[in-house]
């Protein structure tokens, strides 16, 4: 009896152990098969509304003014200045006189070639009514004779032709001592003297420019010049401004006439022309100003260059979509100062993420930090 106690005891032991054991993995089965199973966690980022609008984008070129027409008023003859009948500075107008030559030689010309037109014509009657009447007399005359008078008649006719050509070019040369403008215009320094002696071979005597339009030229990429070409029309959508040396943005809008029929191979740019109403003479040849070409873009998105991720495959943003960061394409369609403006391809309730973001984290639940996600 006393060596059956010390089993009984142990195997009791051994018996209390299991059943504990048992116990606690039947609670341990009975708590995992009703526990809520995890969810994936949902990770917060930084983001913002899209808001799609119309936007004007300003691109700038340096441009500088050229008149559309000007020309150096010159003598076609020789001759001494009579009268000077403009200033430096003044307006004129086209066929106005600006100085006239001494007319005295010229003159005299004209009316010599004149007295030749008419003495020429009256040889001409004379020997047209010898000759009418050389062919009446029939056998009273010689062959000769009728020859000789019809000689005589085709002489006179061909001298009156010479004077009159004669005369025509007397009253060219009498003509050009009035030196008119050719162009409406503003006329430059005027520094002549009546009596100055002038000839074709002398420089230009006065010089006029066209005060309007003035013509604005500035050059454009090769890229952008393929861009234009693709249009109805060149700058069609756009319109064309200018700011002054001075910083005033000129009141008055630009027309496009044309592009320039070659590259600048330097620059590889292309010329362009537009022409400005010019108010008050404010435009003037040869300065620079800065062109300002003003596009409106429908229906775009403009969001900060650093949150368009660049790649060779595309361009492409991180947005919170139905509750998942996505990796979205998207197309510039243009740039100005440190904003993008994307062709609107988003969705209405679409966020785009201001964050750093890992590539394993496309694709997964997300959602906008918010004051209360913070708390």
């Amino acid at each position: 009896m006393a060596k059956i106690r010390p089993l009984v005891i142990i195997f009791g032991f051994v018996f209390a152990f299991l059943a504990g054991c048992l116990a606690v993995w039947s609670v341990s089965k009975h708590m995992s098969v009703n526990a809520p199973q995890s969810t994936p966690q949902i990770k917060g980022y930084h983001a913002q509304k899209l808001t799609p609008q119309n936007t004007d984008i300003t691109t700038k070129y340096i441009g500088y003014v050229m008149p559309v027409h000007d020309v150096d008023v010159k003598p076609y003859i020789s001759g001494f200045i009579e009268k000077i009948y403009v200033k430096g500075g003044e307006t004129v107008r086209q066929g106005d006189v600006l100085l006239v030559l001494k007319q005295d030689e010229y003159l005299a010309s004209l009316k010599a070639a004149e007295a030749d037109i008419l003495k020429a014509s009256a040889n001409l009657q004379n020997t047209l009514t010898y000759f009418e009447r050389i062919k009446k007399a029939g056998n009273a005359v010689s062959a000769s004779e009728l020859e000789d008078a019809k000689a005589a008649y085709l002489s006179a006719v061909a001298d009156l032709e010479q004077a009159k050509a004669s005369y025509k070019l007397a009253k060219v040369n009498y003509d050009y001592t009035f030196m008119t403008a050719s162009i409406d215009g503003v006329v430059g320094d005027v520094n002549l003297t009546r009596g100055n002696y002038v000839s074709p071979s002398t420089p230009s005597l006065l010089h006029i420019v066209q005060n309007t339009p003035m013509r604005v030229v500035f050059s454009i990429s090769d890229k952008q010049y393929l861009e234009e070409l693709a249009k109805t029309r060149p700058f069609e959508n756009e319109k064309i401004f200018l700011r002054l040396p001075n910083g005033d943005i000129y009141q008055k809008e630009g027309v496009f006439k044309y592009t320039d029929n070659s590259l600048d191979k330097s620059t590889t740019s292309m010329p362009v022309y537009a022409d400005f109403d010019n108010i008050g003479k404010t435009l003037t040849p040869n300065t620079y100003v800065t062109v300002l070409v003003v596009q409106t873009l429908k229906n775009v998105v403009e969001v900060k260059k650093n949150l368009v991720t660049m790649e060779e495959a595309g361009n492409f943003v991180y947005l919170i979509r139905d509750g998942h960061l996505i990796k979205a394409p998207v197309k510039i369609m243009a740039t100005q100062n440190d904003m993008f403006a994307l062709q609107n391809t988003f969705e209405k309730q679409d966020l785009i993420v201001t964050d750093d973001v890992r590539t394993e984290d496309i694709g997964q639940p997300a959602e906008v930090i918010t004051n209360a996600r913070k708390a």
